[in-house]
């Protein structure tokens, strides 16, 4: 099968913490954070519910894009793309999210110079949305990110795969 080019579109996420200073939760049961980017779900594991919240969680999100040319072209269809965060505590029967954060995922990889920290620096703070049941400030995630975008080979069917996923995307839900 003959191979083609392609750009490739990694995300290093390191979560540190969720921090809301004042907040005692009713609730004592574990909390984790589930986070969706490029379609992908994963999770960092639970961690006792007492803020702040350290996860110190490393994970990485990548996506093949066939059709594009060059990175702009990555960065242009990262627009429509959502990078969502929930925080979530293992109350029963199924677990609630007391906030979520969520951004189109070309602004979350990309920011702005006024939403770094530092010159140089990719740590960020943003304020996440309280959901009813949790009182109080509302929780500021704490996390870095590095990103990069890549030339790779791919095999023609795969890339008519990737093609056909990209056009017509499914919704598939998740559950927890």
């Amino acid at each position: 099968m003959p191979k083609v080019k392609a750009l490739q579109c990694a995300l290093a996420l390191e979560i540190r913490s969720v921090t809301c200073p004042g907040v005692v939760l009713k609730d004592k049961e574990d909390i984790y954070l589930s986070i969706c980017v490029f379609g992908q779900y994963k999770k960092t594991q639970c961690v006792p519910a007492t803020f702040p919240l350290v996860f110190n969680a490393r994970m990485v999100f990548e996506k093949v894009f066939p059709e594009a040319v060059d990175p702009g072209d990555v960065v242009a269809q990262l627009e429509c793309d959502t990078a969502m965060f929930e925080l979530i505590q293992l109350v029963p029967p199924v677990g609630e999210t007391l906030s979520t954060y969520e951004e189109n995922t070309r602004d979350f990889m990309f920011p702005g110079p006024n939403q770094i920290s530092g010159h140089h620096d990719s740590n960020r703070q943003v304020t996440m949305r309280r959901i009813s049941g949790l009182r109080g400030i509302a929780p500021k995630l704490e996390f870095s990110t590095t990103s990069v975008i890549t030339e790779c080979l791919i095999s023609s069917r795969k890339c008519r795969t990737q093609t056909a996923k990209i056009l017509y995307p499914t919704k598939i839900p998740y559950s927890y």
